[in-house]
């Protein structure tokens, strides 16, 4: 699993806008990747451990949630679970001309439908 989800991060890391993403399993193995040495590899696995978080708190409270975005000054979040727990994180700037919303889509979508 640990190969192909590495190699899959760092295909989709190819995608123009993003700055760094990460995939949380759970059993807390993490994966990541980044195109800024803003976002260390220690923070990212912060990041995505808060968002497993996230949908866990929001899954025992009965709030459906399959895609959430945390808003920043100057950056995005978003986040997005499956129904076996593992959990994506993708950051984007705010401001990302070159990133459309069919990429953030296509890459959900290939996410959700990834064999792991």
């Amino acid at each position: 699993m640990k190969e192909h989800i590495n190699n899959w991060l760092t295909e989709k890391m190819k995608t123009a806008g993003l700055l760094a993403c990460g995939i949380r399993a759970p059993d807390r193995k993490t994966f990541t990747r980044s195109q800024s040495p803003q976002f260390s590899p220690v923070a990212l696995e912060h990041a995505c451990r808060c968002l497993a978080d996230t949908f866990q708190i929001l899954n025992t409270n009965h709030f459906p949630a399959g895609l959430i975005r945390w808003v920043y000054e100057n950056y995005f979040v978003y986040g997005s679970v499956r129904s076996d727990g593992i959990c994506i994180a993708i950051l984007t700037r705010r401001e990302a001309p070159n990133l459309q919303p069919a990429d953030l889509e296509g890459i959900i979508a290939e996410f959700q439908s990834l064999q792991t």
